[in-house]
């Protein structure tokens, strides 16, 4: 309940931006591709150093994420290739500002910090592939340490550490999306098991 009042209250909060798209008649696919270059955005002052900044248009692009699915329902414009299309670009937008943060680390010569970051990148895909493959399969698969609003505070809020404490959240952060894929794994293996034994 006082999640639902979260929610409510944030729609709230976000509807003139929404309303003011929906005047402007821009197609939430449109929206969506909006979000991904402030993503971009975000990515390219991560890749110059400048953490904060970087973090504050990464939690710009998290709230803009929201806009495309009101959008979508208030306009009756909600489709299944909508919803293919945003959870793609989902991962070009995390793409885009952990690889800005692995390209700071590699213009700085920080080389091991690079690989860490650069990992991340596909263990956060294959957090998100995990999902979707055991959807197929009829799984429900969204537990683990780091799902994606878990990743995007995560790095959100480190952002505002210094550097020398930064860094080692990085190989922190690593780790806890590697720990997500192997708990999905496992979450699915169990559910099968559990099936395969009903």
């Amino acid at each position: 309940m006082f999640s639902s009042k979260i929610k409510d209250g944030f729609r709230r909060l976000v509807q003139p931006a929404v309303a003011l798209y929906i005047k402007l008649k821009i197609h939430p696919n449109a929206i969506t591709l909006i979000g991904f270059l402030i993503s971009c955005v975000s990515g390219y002052f991560y890749s110059q150093g400048s953490f904060m900044l970087g973090s504050a248009i990464l939690i710009l692009s998290g709230i803009h994420d929201t806009f495309d699915g009101m959008v979508a329902r208030q306009t009756n414009k909600v489709s299944l290739f909508g919803a293919f299309f945003d959870s793609n670009m989902d991962r070009f937008n995390e793409f885009a500002v952990l690889y800005g943060i692995g390209y700071f680390f590699v213009d700085w010569g920080m080389n091991l910090f690079a690989y860490c970051t650069f990992a991340s990148i596909f263990f956060s895909v294959m957090i998100s592939y995990a999902r979707a493959r055991a959807e197929g399969l009829q799984i429900k698969c969204s537990e683990g340490l780091m799902g994606r609003v878990e990743r995007v505070v995560f790095i959100a809020v480190i952002s505002f550490l210094p550097l020398n404490i930064f860094q080692y959240m990085i190989i922190l952060y690593t780790v806890l999306t590697f720990i997500t894929v192997i708990q999905r794994i496992v979450i699915v293996k169990m559910a099968i098991t559990n099936k395969e034994v009903k």
